[in-house]
């Protein structure tokens, strides 16, 4: 009888166990979600400094500007792996 007290202990440690990891795991995944979305403002951020950065070398017109934005953004989701 001990033997199976002691296999009911160690189910429900076992249970306890998992369900603590899974609530562990959706912190990781919404602290990774939150990453992922300043990531992606980030690069968003870095491609304009940079279109602005060209423009004012190159002397680009506003219109030249907003067309390499939006070319830059359509072969972006071009990309097979974004």
């Amino acid at each position: 009888m001990s033997d199976e007290g002691n296999s009911i202990i160690s189910i429900t440690d076992i249970i306890e166990n998992k369900v603590r990891k899974e609530k562990e795991l959706e912190m990781y995944q919404a602290q990774l979600d939150e990453l992922m979305r300043k990531k992606f403002w980030l690069e968003k951020e870095i491609q304009m400094a940079t279109f602005i950065i060209q423009a004012v070398r190159n002397e680009i017109t506003p219109q030249a500007f907003v067309a390499g934005l939006i070319e830059a953004e359509i072969g972006k989701n071009k990309d097979p792996q974004t």
